[in-house]
């Protein structure tokens, strides 16, 4: 059993509000003996256990307007809009790396959620952080469907697991977890829309991955439910924008951007002594 774990909501850079979050936890020597994350949510869960304070923030800043990052381009060189290789390669650990001494050093459970291409459910994978070379379950963890051709692991293909489970509380939960600090990168009262009928028909390759894609904001708005429910019951600690942060997945405004992460690092030092009570508690 695990006291309190932290549960990690994607978002694409819209998750550089989750970065300010966690970049004040750090600070705080805010800790989490289980850690779950999802597409953006394990990339920011990864520097997190790595206390790489800031590093979410400067790659998101730092590149997201970088050719290497998105572009057209890359469609017709590797198939895909995201340069994810690149990404979770030379940037993870040349540029901009990740400490590999402090993940080693973390007595930490973590879990990336992927979405497996064939079935379109929901899997849960467990990176060995004492590895020396990638991980490319953080990897299929932000692998976007239509924009990256997914990420093969074992002799499965896995793409982003917010396609399959976006808020994974209850995984938490069943992992073991009596309760868990939430961190969701949507405003309270948001409700996810369908996605566009004209781009997934895009998807052609991998039909149960294109119907959950389909099920999404169907899937998304009960687990806001059940978030809800558990934080009633008292064993949640939900964190999110305390207003709309009018922010796409792929967001590129620098400015705006930097405005969230602003917005959100004030957030967590303010609420730094709330949490550590909770998790203490």
């Amino acid at each position: 059993m695990y006291k309190c774990g932290l549960v990690l909501e994607g978002g694409g850079t819209r998750g550089i509000y989750t970065a300010g979050i966690l970049d004040a936890f750090i600070e705080n020597g805010i800790e989490f003996p289980y850690v779950i994350g999802v597409s953006m949510g394990a990339s920011n869960g990864l520097s997190y256990l790595g206390k790489n304070a800031h590093r979410q923030h400067d790659i998101i800043m730092g590149y997201i307007n970088d050719r290497r990052f998105l572009s057209f381009e890359k469609i017709v060189k590797n198939r895909e809009f995201v340069d994810s290789e690149w990404l979770f390669g030379d940037l993870a650990f040349d540029e901009i790396p990740v400490n590999t001494d402090e993940l080693k050093k973390a007595k930490t459970v973590f879990c990336c959620v992927v979405t497996n291409a064939k079935t379109g459910k929901a899997e849960y994978l467990y990176p060995d952080l004492d590895s020396e070379g990638s991980f490319p379950e953080v990897q299929a963890s932000g692998a976007l469907p239509i924009m990256t051709k997914g990420v093969e692991i074992g002799g499965e293909v896995y793409f982003d697991g917010g396609v399959s489970d976006s808020i994974p509380l209850e995984r938490a939960l069943d992992d073991g977890c009596e309760k868990a600090v939430v961190i969701l990168t949507q405003h309270k009262g948001f409700e996810k829309k369908p996605y566009n009928e004209k781009m997934l028909k895009t998807i052609r390759k991998y039909p149960l991955l294109r119907e959950g894609l389909k099920d999404r904001h169907n899937v998304y708005n009960a687990e806001l439910e059940y978030v809800e429910m558990i934080k009633n019951q008292g064993r949640a600690f939900v964190i999110q924008p305390p207003t709309e942060l009018d922010c796409s997945t792929l967001e590129n405004s620098t400015a705006k951007l930097e405005a969230i992460y602003r917005l959100a690092y004030k957030q967590g030092l303010e609420i730094a002594e709330s949490v550590k009570e909770y998790v203490n508690s």
